[in-house]
């Protein structure tokens, strides 16, 4: 029997395409209603159904004309069980502190105001005294000059996961990174089968799928999700483009990452190196580029992305002011006052070791291998994917994160980690030449993945804590005050000051200063209360805040936290690397009324 090419042709005309486009049009439309304040469930409502009539249409006509493939139909009821379980395991991560938080409260904001900026009373009086820039008492905010609050995130992914809020309230926000995650497995299963056969590229999928970081971070509402959709789809297109040069898969393409842009700064990177492979390829085919590249599509959608830039630059000011601002701290730090010798050598060391520790380090050595490998046979274009997403690994010298784990994870998990998963598959099959010793040595593969992820899959982070805010909002009226500490859930990664604003429509904010007190008008509210630990009242108690307070409710509530404890650089370097365990902890503390005048 003749063997089968490795190179083979992907074809352009599948459900998976279908399903892509729609998804990336979708979340252009969310996108631009965002960014001109017409974000309206009802309007979203609509898109959702006249995009989903068009891909039912395009999935009837595709019927005439071909079958789903074995493997891909395998591909496609594997991919829906996974998404499926991932889900059920998931809770919505909407408690603020750190960014998946931010992100979900920034989603919910958009949603209900129908703008990116929101305001009410009790943000209104603390704007008062911080005035434009960074919202200190609402993590991942900023305030706008005329003192509303706006996210300093990306307008691409909280528009997008306001729009699954928008259509399905609290469940949405599952639902989003569900439908992303789904177009991510398809995805990168249509590229493995680019060089692989069936086989092959399923080993490649299973070994996606049982990799701990990406049940992990699906339960997070991070940009990473939505980076995987859009970036893995938009490069299975840009592939079939260089293989077919037809003209509409590069549109997708070009859609797609255009999108991406507004999701992850990397994508600046990756366009570069792309459009240099363009360059390269038809700098002599001068017809075939002007045919292709002045079309009157293309220019259409690369100057929608050049306005989508220029209006966000406007709508989005602070998420620029913020990377421009990390960027600039993180490279042009003077000194490590951790007292750190040679920085960048111990932080690659350092992340090599939570590699290993989360069952990835076999994975970036084989892709490692597998890049020397095929540059030594000058099968150069087996490396398309390779060299688009290689700036991504410079993370692994700079990471720009906070350094513990698994959330340093997520600088990996969208570009690095796949690509290292994908070529390790296609360098063993290509050098283990008897099919027998390539299956052997995947199964160890996914047995050393299943034992990180198995143990983990089913952990939620704090299911019931919602509920428990529920009854507490109930001691408050609308138009109270409401001050809450950090500390006040037990988990200072999951603070309720958020929920309650947002889901229970309460005055409450994150409050860490007891001089702002001073600053501010009272006698706007009709009561002012703090949420204080019992374990944290020291710092109330020196400012003599503490005696002017009365109790009035004593609370509990149980949390689900990472068991970790905050830790210098220093330490972090040399202390062992385990995969940490999640604990169930309760805290107690008190209502408080302020005494006033």
């Amino acid at each position: 029997m003749k063997k089968m090419s490795v190179m083979k042709k992907i074809d352009n005309i599948t459900p998976f395409s279908c399903m892509g486009i729609a998804l990336v049009a979708f979340s252009w439309l969310a996108f631009f209603l965002a960014v001109f304040g017409l974000f309206r469930a009802w309007i979203i409502i609509l898109l959702a159904i006249g995009l989903l009539a068009a891909f039912g249409y395009a999935i009837f006509r595709w019927q005439k004309k071909a079958r789903l493939s074995w493997d891909f139909s395998l591909v496609l009821i594997a991919s829906l069980l996974a998404v499926l379980i991932f889900s059920h395991f998931t809770s919505p991560t909407i408690f603020t502190g750190r960014d998946q938080g931010s992100l979900s409260n920034a989603a919910i904001s958009l949603a209900e105001n129908h703008k990116l900026t929101s305001s009410f009373p009790a943000e209104k009086e603390f704007f008062k005294i911080y005035g434009a820039g960074e919202a200190l008492n609402f993590p991942g905010f900023y305030y706008t000059r005329s003192g509303d609050l706006i996210s300093q995130f990306p307008i691409g992914y909280t528009a997008y996961l306001a729009a699954f809020y928008a259509m399905f309230g609290l469940t949405g926000l599952i639902v989003a990174n569900a439908c992303a995650f789904f177009l991510f497995l398809l995805s990168f299963y249509t590229i493995a089968k680019k060089y692989l056969e069936p086989k092959p590229a399923l080993v490649a999928l299973a070994a996606i799928v049982t990799s701990f970081v990406f049940s992990w971070f699906f339960k997070f509402t991070l940009s990473e999700n939505l980076a995987l959709a859009l970036l893995w789809f938009g490069l299975s297109q840009f592939l079939i483009f260089l293989e077919e040069e037809d003209w509409k898969n590069l549109l997708v393409s070009l859609l797609s990452f255009g999108l991406l842009l507004f999701v992850r700064v990397e994508t600046i990177a990756f366009l570069a190196v792309m459009a240099l492979m363009l360059f390269l390829k038809y700098k002599k085919h001068k017809p075939t580029f002007k045919k292709i590249f002045l079309r009157r599509e293309i220019l259409a959608a690369a100057s929608l992305i050049v306005l989508a830039f220029l209006i966000s630059l406007v709508a989005s000011s602070a998420f620029y002011i913020t990377f421009f601002k990390g960027f600039l701290n993180s490279f042009l730090d003077k000194g490590d006052p951790s007292g750190v010798a040679h920085p960048l050598i111990t932080s690659t060391l350092y992340i090599l070791r939570v590699f290993a520790t989360y069952a990835i380090l076999t994975y970036l050595l084989l892709a490692l291998a597998a890049l020397f490998y095929f540059l030594k046979k000058k099968e150069f274009e087996k490396l398309t994917p390779y060299f688009i997403l290689l700036p991504a690994f410079v993370y692994l010298i700079h990471p720009s994160v906070s350094l513990d784990h698994p959330w340093m994870l997520r600088r990996f998990v969208f570009a690095v980690i796949p690509t290292c998963i994908l070529y390790s598959i296609i360098f063993l099959k290509d050098l283990l030449k008897k099919d027998v010793i390539f299956y052997i040595f995947s199964f160890f593969l996914l047995l050393t993945n299943l034992m990180i992820f198995s143990p983990l899959l089913g952990v939620q982070e704090n299911p019931t804590l919602l509920p428990q805010l529920g009854a507490l909002s109930r001691n408050f009226q609308d138009n109270d005050l409401i001050l809450v500490d950090r500390g006040a859930t037990g988990n200072p990664w999951a603070m309720m000051a958020g929920p309650l604003n947002l889901i229970f429509k309460k005055q409450a904010v994150y409050f860490f200063n007891p001089e702002d007190l001073k600053k501010i008008d009272l006698t706007k509210f009709n009561k002012v209360y703090l949420i204080i630990p019992d374990d944290n009242l020291n710092a109330y108690e020196k400012s003599g805040l503490l005696a002017n307070l009365i109790t009035t409710k004593s609370y509990s509530l149980e949390n689900l936290a990472l068991n970790e404890t905050d830790r210098t650089r220093k330490e972090i370097y040399t202390s062992p690397v385990i995969v940490p365990s999640y604990l169930k902890n309760y805290i107690y503390g008190k209502i408080y009324l302020l005494r006033q005048p």
